[in-house]
């Protein structure tokens, strides 16, 4: 499949259509690539399922955060808003994820380690080794 990304701006996780087998751009009643661009008034390209997943991950990776830390009632009101996601205690560190996507597979964290609370932005599937290492790293510096 091809899909049509604008290029005049940094991508956002977003596409602005995609072309069907006849070649035109979808939902927009037969419109060429060259066509919906001169209609739209920016520049746009086509791009495969490849370059698409490439661009979406490097989006996604760009959204990563270190931790941060938080007060106890930030970090209760985070385990009781939505039932709590991955919640494990590895290496000490008490951590759960709100179900609820921040965008594509990216979550918050909420972490406890001894009396001190910590959130961040990460994958909903990050191995959980490597999020108590970057709450252990915090804590040591």
């Amino acid at each position: 499949m091809q899909y049509i990304v604008r290029t005049d701006t940094p991508f956002v996780g977003n596409i602005q259509s995609y072309l069907l087998e006849n070649g035109t751009v979808a939902y927009t009643d037969g419109l060429t690539p060259h066509q919906y661009e001169a209609e739209r008034g920016f520049p746009i390209r086509a791009v495969d399922d490849d370059e698409l997943d490439a661009m979406m991950n490097a989006y996604v990776n760009s959204l990563i955060t270190g931790p941060v830390e938080e007060t106890e009632a930030d970090f209760d009101y985070a385990l009781n808003v939505l039932p709590p996601s991955r919640w494990r205690v590895v290496r000490g560190v008490e951590m759960f994820h709100i179900v609820e996507r921040v965008t594509h597979n990216l979550v918050s964290w909420h972490c406890k380690a001894g009396d001190r609370f910590f959130t961040f932005n990460d994958r909903a599937d990050a191995d959980m080794e490597r999020l108590a290492a970057k709450v252990a790293a915090l804590l040591a510096s």
